[in-house]
């Protein structure tokens, strides 16, 4: 994972540009911090990883100089927690949030894209890391 995160440091100072690769870099260090088992597929229903009681995890993550800006769509399927992770501009995890999806639901059903914000989040959240 450091090599792809390093690639994608280096192609933004040389390019100006994002690689896009930030979804899955969070994604994987999460899981390997938690100790969360990554689905092979992409495109589960509403979640990106399990623990090792089958709780379901939407990981969210965005990678920032400061604490603002709005998470990425929330799918409209149940999950059992989401997780923020908050890297740092090398993609290194800076702060990891979790928060029980029963207790985000109604702030997500509020926004018309299902995209709370990073504040909004971590209000309802607990920081983990």
């Amino acid at each position: 994972m450091r090599s792809a995160a390093q690639v994608a440091v280096d192609y933004e100072r040389l390019t100006g540009r994002k690689l896009g690769i930030t979804g899955e870099v969070g994604e994987v260090l999460a899981c390997d911090k938690l100790g969360l088992k990554l689905l092979a597929d992409p495109i589960s229903a509403g979640y990106d990883a399990i623990d090792k009681d089958n709780k379901r995890y939407q990981i969210k993550t965005r990678r920032v100089e400061h604490n603002r800006g709005r998470l990425s769509r929330f799918s409209k399927h149940e999950f059992d927690y989401a997780i923020l992770v908050v890297l740092n501009a090398k993609y290194e995890i800076m702060e990891l949030w979790q928060a029980d999806f029963r207790k985000i639901k109604p702030l997500i059903d509020r926004q018309k894209r299902r995209n709370p914000s990073m504040v909004e989040f971590k209000r309802l959240a607990e920081r983990i890391s």
